[in-house]
């Protein structure tokens, strides 16, 4: 078997060889097509302000299959326990951040 490198291994310096993985594993990154991107490092944005905004809470309630993802719902008439529709099957309680299985309910609709 022919060896496919310019210059045999055994020429190379320990530094030109660490440099070549160096270049080779660049290469291999560069044309990967199963790489992975980095996310997105959030940021902060500067001062904030405390904004008072009120809520406007559909009187009647609806089906969870009928809201819209990402939107905004609460429990009960009040609003007390603010939520918003992650998926299918999911939904993130906006006063505590955490995460809760939903197989069905009916909810009230929140207008932002």
């Amino acid at each position: 078997m022919p060896d496919t490198l310019p210059i045999p291994s055994s020429q190379l310096s320990e530094s030109e060889y660490k440099r070549l993985c160096k270049e080779v594993r660049h290469y291999q990154l560069a044309n990967s097509k199963t790489r992975k991107r980095s996310k997105p490092i959030l940021k902060p944005i500067g001062q904030t302000t405390t904004v008072t905004k009120s809520l406007t809470i559909q009187q009647n309630p609806v089906d969870w299959d009928d809201l819209p993802s990402g939107s905004p719902f609460a429990l009960d008439p009040n609003g007390v326990m603010l939520y918003t529709k992650c998926g299918s099957s999911r939904a993130l309680c906006l006063n505590t951040m955490t995460t809760l299985p939903v197989g069905g309910a009916s909810i009230y609709r929140v207008f932002l």
